[in-house]
């Protein structure tokens, strides 16, 4: 798959140039997060008083450049850009780290519903660079600037796994900007996990965190107003859309596949991961395309290398 360059050291609205050539992939993704908005039209309401207080310049700006060449307004781009903490009842996944002995292995299913396998067919790569080094990558659509997994080679990988609880909501900055912008401003694991456990956020959450070490690997489970992280003296830590470690009254909507099939897919993860030898990126699949761990929704599993940076990605 072809990985695209995002020059950083470019003014914020011309780092996505590059997407002329996809007006038709945005208009098509756009649309396809907007109609899961029917019933929710409230968003738009205030949205431009929440983007005042809570989004960047610069990422107003990356967001009126795709505005320019597609046939969505900038308020309908930070929208659809909004998706998991508006909708996280259609996402799923599960994601695992492993240390093979020498190098830590970062893998995960996205599990998300979508008509026609559009997420599946404009999956893309992105490589941010500054002065022509990679800075961090992602795995993400042309048209969406935030992150839901990315890695920065040689420091830590972070992934994002969907979640319910019964806490109030909070006002605060999107789950996707939050991760982009840890991707580009940490520089080390421990970093990245004091501001995952400590930032402010929207809703419920489950992050997969892995560094290059050993034991840097853990689930920070996140509600609106509160924070347990989840660590494991295996050499291998499993997550997929239920809370280990916080008290949660709130077990999700019991007509959700998502929520059904949490424990079973975690279980089957961990008994792989247990019972078998994963060495390398061909190993990891192996894991995530199981019959028990694999949906029908997934549309992306990748395996990030966090010590090289290099990703494995496979389109279903």
């Amino acid at each position: 798959m072809k990985t695209h360059v995002v020059n950083l050291d470019l003014p914020p609205n011309e780092r996505w140039s590059f997407l002329n050539a996809y007006t038709k992939e945005i208009n098509e993704l756009i649309q396809c997060y907007l109609n899961d908005f029917t019933g929710a039209e409230f968003i738009f309401e205030g949205i431009t008083a929440y983007k005042e207080q809570f989004i960047s310049e610069s990422y107003v700006q990356e967001i009126q450049s795709i505005a320019a060449i597609c046939d969505f307004s900038e308020n309908e781009i930070l929208v659809a850009n909004l998706y998991y903490d508006v909708l996280k009842l259609y996402f799923g996944c599960t994601a695992f780290a492993t240390w093979n002995g020498n190098e830590m292995l970062h893998a995960r299913n996205l599990d998300w519903h979508t008509d026609q396998n559009i997420l599946s067919t404009y999956s893309m790569i992105f490589d941010y660079q500054r002065n022509g080094k990679t800075v961090f990558k992602s795995v993400g659509w042309p048209g969406f600037v935030g992150v839901l997994s990315g890695v920065k080679p040689q420091k830590f990988a972070v992934t994002l796994n969907a979640v319910l609880s019964s806490d109030t909501p909070e006002i605060a900055l999107p789950i996707s900007f939050l991760l982009r912008d840890i991707l580009e401003n940490c520089e080390s694991f421990l970093e990245a996990k004091t501001r995952l456990e400590n930032t402010p956020i929207i809703c419920d959450y489950l992050l997969l965190l892995s560094g290059t070490k050993s034991n840097e690997k853990v689930v920070i489970e996140r509600m609106p107003k509160r924070t347990s992280t989840r660590a494991s003296e295996e050499d291998f830590i499993v997550v997929t859309n239920d809370y280990k470690e916080l008290q949660n009254e709130n077990t999700g909507n019991s007509n959700s596949i998502l929520q059904a099939t949490s424990c079973g897919r975690f279980d089957t993860a961990t008994e792989l991961l247990q019972k078998h030898e994963v060495v390398e990126e061909l190993d990891c699949l192996e894991v995530l395309q199981n019959e028990n761990v694999i949906m029908g929704i997934t549309v992306q599993q990748m395996v990030f290398n966090v010590h090289t940076g290099k990703i494995k990605l496979v389109c279903t």
